[in-house]
């Protein structure tokens, strides 16, 4: 029994080390997709702040290729100028935040 707990308590490490990896990969995506918005559209750090905690939450929906939530919160954030420029290049950075 106490074997069992062990390997038991092995595997449980592993596991939280491999979800640890990958939620620092995704903040680091999310990052980086975030910066590339800002130069863009021009966006305060309020608003980065804000598209970089939506792209986390919603990345498993990015990497599904099912982004129209993500869009419009985003889109909800952005002023009108904003909303034109974003029309224009979200399909580009939809498709770069997909590709990590």
């Amino acid at each position: 029994m106490e074997r069992l707990l062990k390997i038991f308590f092995v595997i449980f490490l592993g596991v939280m080390v491999l979800h640890a990896q990958d939620n620092k990969a995704i903040s680091k995506t999310a990052e980086k997709a975030t910066q590339k918005l800002q130069l863009k559209l021009i966006l305060s750090d309020e608003q980065t702040a804000k598209i970089k905690d939506l792209v986390i939450e919603n990345f498993s929906q990015v990497k599904g290729n099912k982004t129209e939530a993500l869009e419009s919160k985003i889109i909800s954030l952005l002023n009108d100028k904003q909303k034109e420029k974003f029309v224009i290049i979200k399909k580009e950075w939809l498709s770069s935040l997909q590709a990590h």
